[in-house]
């Protein structure tokens, strides 16, 4: 296998662990949220303080975009990737719709699952781009020894720039969206700009900007610091080891998010009918 190849199939420890942890945060976030909503457990209502909902909580989700727009570096086919989820994301959507219907717990329209997704393929738009300008090689572009051309005989600075701008938009566009934005509508768009979903209880909503901002400056970064694709932590020492479970958790990132509420939810369910809760 070449080296270029390796390069990219290779995991990069410190952002699985990154991630790994940022999901952690954000399961205990939605348990605790579970815990309040549905069995009305007072001492919980902490989650809506100040300090967690407007400083902890855009903290976790700032640092979980930036590192999901650092992977997309190492993604093979970033369009492929963004269109697998697309379906994921429908899925979601109908899933929660499905479950509001007998439970009205409320459904999932726009949130995390979502934002990376829209940011996945304005990222691979981006990309692909870049390869029809001559600023990256193409995914497919090999030499005669079947190795890839490197990206330092291109212009991958140009690439990086535009993902540099398009990422400092994407955050403060945010301010001027926000204060001409009706606070509730039924328009989906207006919704996923920042409104609140009129007549229908949305969990866990998030808007397209400033988030979409963070994965895309992550992206640039990715292509700055991990250049070569190589990881920038050496070694495997105790911490290393110590940093397994979030690792694993952050391979598998978009599977944990996307099952880990329904684990949540039965298990609290067990536990309320065993009189623990």
């Amino acid at each position: 296998m070449d080296t270029q190849q390796t390069q990219v199939k290779q995991r990069i420890p410190e952002i699985d662990f990154i991630r790994g942890c940022t999901l952690t945060l954000m399961m205990f976030h939605h348990t605790i949220g579970d815990l309040y909503e549905i069995y009305n457990i007072e001492f919980f209502a902490f989650q809506y303080d100040y300090w967690f909902y407007y400083v902890g909580r855009p903290l976790v989700l700032a640092v979980f975009l930036t590192v999901s727009g650092i992977s997309s570096r190492f993604s093979r086919n970033s369009m492929k990737r963004g269109l697998r989820m697309v379906l994921v994301s429908l899925a979601t959507v109908a899933l929660t719709v499905t479950v509001d219907h007998f439970t009205h717990i409320g459904i999932i329209f726009f949130n995390v699952i979502q934002v990376v997704t829209v940011s996945t393929l304005v990222y691979a738009l981006i990309e692909k781009l870049s390869e029809k300008r001559g600023w990256l090689p193409p995914t497919e572009l090999t030499t005669d020894t079947g190795e890839r051309d490197a990206p330092r005989k291109n212009k991958q600075h140009i690439m990086t720039g535009m993902l540099i701008i398009a990422g400092i938009l994407g955050i403060f566009i945010a301010s001027i969206i926000n204060p001409i934005l009706p606070e509730v509508s039924k328009n989906p768009l207006l919704v996923i700009l920042g409104s609140a979903a009129e007549g229908v209880h949305v969990l866990d909503q998030m808007p397209l900007f400033p988030w979409i901002g963070f994965f895309l400056a992550g992206a640039a970064i990715g292509y700055t610091l991990y250049a070569p694709g190589l990881s920038l932590v050496k070694g495997e020492g105790f911490f290393h080891k110590m940093g397994r479970p979030f690792r694993f958790l952050g391979r598998h990132s978009l599977w944990v998010y996307l099952f880990h509420q329904p684990i949540v939810l039965l298990t609290l369910w067990l536990l309320s009918r065993a009189g623990v809760l």
